[in-house]
């Protein structure tokens, strides 16, 4: 994450561009310096994600215990495209996109000669995660427009531009990584960007027992462990701190009032954090958490709601036969 150098990558045809430079270094600085001084203490999930947050995180959606991917996955293989892709000038855009997996399995569907007239452009945090989907993306559809943009597209979303007509696709239920309220504002804001017949085909991970919820984010191997506290590694990079990731436990469970998979990292002795950035070091009691990821999860009556309060209509929703995930395709009319 380079948060001070606007630059220009190439491969091929593929054009990338680092766009945040735009939020600013001081900005991240301040975000991540009022989360840690507050209670209880929180950071953001969009820094899980460097180089190393990436690989653990691909890693993880291959696990058996992690459904949500390769849920996801069936279904994007038995989705018919029907109204997804008629257009015949058509751009494509990967809101969140890293892992090419999901978006390659979509565009595997275009004939060629209907791929030649659209463009893909793939919005990500990540740069090594953008920049190793491009150039593969860019081997398996020598004949489609690729571009990808470096930013975060809650705060940069006027950054996709043009007259074309748009698909926005928003894979892995990273909707459920937002607060309710938070999520209802990003659709709606999106929203307020679509236009007339454009669509926007999300994920989400569906409400299920306890039991699968819990061990999906706790993996017997310890991968989900090691994303959880790779976060520490990001935040000492970012605000010249010196946590140690060996310091914490990874917790996660399912709140069931919330409805949501909360993941956190627990001291296990107190401790003394040093940055420039605070005038006293940061405390932490033994036993005390740092809040790092929601996951919610959803029901019919939530994805309704969103549409409803974004002015969007729900086209349809496609779910698998446990009704763990769903895809739905929004609508702007």
């Amino acid at each position: 994450m380079d948060y001070t150098k606007r630059e220009v990558s190439e491969y091929g045809s593929a054009r990338i561009v680092n766009c945040l430079p735009e939020i600013g270094i001081d900005t991240v600085v301040e975000e991540i310096v009022e989360g840690l001084s507050c209670r209880p203490k929180r950071l953001s999930s969009k820094y899980f994600y460097d180089k190393e947050g990436s690989v653990l995180f691909e890693r993880i959606t291959a696990l058996e215990e992690y459904y949500p991917s390769r849920t996801e996955k069936a279904i994007l293989r038995d989705l018919p495209l029907c109204s997804l892709t008629d257009c015949a000038e058509l751009d494509i855009i990967e809101l969140g996109s890293g892992d090419h997996s999901k978006i390659t399995l979509l565009l595997e569907k275009i004939p060629n000669d209907r791929l030649s007239g659209m463009r893909y452009v793939a919005v990500d945090i990540s740069r090594p995660a953008l920049d190793a989907s491009i150039r593969e993306l860019t081997c398996l559809f020598p004949g489609l427009q690729i571009s990808g943009i470096v930013g975060d597209y809650f705060q940069q979303m006027h950054l996709v531009t043009g007259a074309r007509q748009k698909l926005y696709c928003f894979l892995g239920s990273t909707i459920g990584n937002l607060d309710r309220d938070d999520a209802m504002v990003f659709v709606r804001n999106l929203g307020e960007t679509m236009s007339s017949g454009d669509s926007f085909l999300i994920g989400f991970d569906r409400i299920k027992d306890t039991e699968i919820l819990e061990r999906a984010y706790n993996d017997d191997g310890g991968v989900t462990a090691r994303f959880n506290k790779n976060i520490l590694n990001v935040v000492n990079r970012l605000i010249d701190a010196d946590f140690d990731p060996d310091d914490f436990e990874h917790r996660a469970f399912y709140n069931q009032e919330e409805r949501r998979i909360e993941m956190h990292l627990m001291a296990i002795e107190d401790m003394r954090v040093k940055t420039p950035y605070v005038k006293d070091d940061l405390f932490l009691r033994k036993g005390e958490m740092i809040h790092t990821e929601n996951s919610h999860k959803f029901d019919e009556v939530d994805i309704a709601q969103i549409a409803d309060r974004a002015g969007l209509s729900v086209d349809r929703i496609i779910s698998d036969e446990n009704m763990w995930f769903s895809l739905v395709q929004y609508m702007k009319g």
